[in-house]
């Protein structure tokens, strides 16, 4: 009596399997790369937005009523160089002026990486009635 035992895979199951295989590991690896940027994207907006509220922190404690204009500064912060510019607006209410700080990546002001607005009230020794 003959009896046809099936022993082990055919090549055609074994190259479908790989095909699935590399198909899965193409996917993982594209997700593992995109969150990879991602996040090093985040890292830097996070660092940018560290450095615009060090400015606007820098210029609340100096209790000296900023006037209007545009100011430009630099600033090192997580061994990188950054780029601020801010900007100091008339409000209908002479007693307060908005601050809009940008940051930048690049010297020449091309890549905002963050932008923050705040106002500054006027220090008790400056107010006008």
């Amino acid at each position: 009596m003959l009896t046809n035992k099936h022993q082990g895979f055919t090549l055609i199951e074994i190259i479908i399997s790989l095909v699935v295989i590399s198909v899965a590991l193409g996917t993982i690896i594209t997700t593992t790369a995109n969150s990879i940027k991602h996040g090093a994207h985040i890292k830097e907006k996070t660092i940018a937005l560290w450095v615009a509220q060090n400015a606007i922190a820098e210029t609340s404690i100096e209790n000296k009523w900023p006037s209007s204009g545009v100011d430009s500064d630099e600033a090192t912060m997580a061994g990188k160089r950054w780029f601020i510019q801010s900007n100091i607006v008339q409000t209908p209410d002479k007693n307060i002026r908005r601050m809009d700080v940008s940051v930048y990546s690049d010297e020449r002001n091309e890549n905002k990486v963050v932008s923050l607005t705040t106002y500054i009230i006027k220090p008790q020794d400056f107010v006008t009635q």
